[in-house]
């Protein structure tokens, strides 16, 4: 499952509007969800400061500051696919023969 992270602080309406459009995008595609206010954290808040909010998906920063709902749900979408991707090309490993590498004889 995709895991969302929003960097946020105290009284930052943009981290109010990007958690909002998060959670619309989650009504239609699970994901999980969490939000950090950086002001709790010494290492959170000198790393961002005031670059807020910052959104992580899948421990990536995707984002800092404004989003808008399209943006946010193609990097959805995208980090989706890209599961799915990685899935089946894992399911394919499971059943491939190993290769030998041998000599080949003359005639062959």
């Amino acid at each position: 499952m995709i895991d969302v992270t929003i960097l946020s602080r105290n009284d930052c309406h943009l981290c109010d509007v990007v958690l909002r459009i998060a959670q619309e995008v989650q009504k239609e595609t699970p994901f999980t969800l969490t939000r950090i206010n950086i002001d709790e954290t010494a290492d959170l808040a000198g790393r961002y400061g005031d670059r807020v909010p910052v959104v992580l998906i899948d421990r990536v920063e995707t984002f800092s500051g404004k989003v808008t709902e399209g943006e946010f749900r193609r990097a959805i979408q995208k980090t989706s696919r890209k599961g799915i991707f990685s899935r089946v090309l894992a399911s394919f490993r499971m059943f491939k023969k190993p290769v030998q590498q041998g000599r080949r004889e003359p005639g062959d």
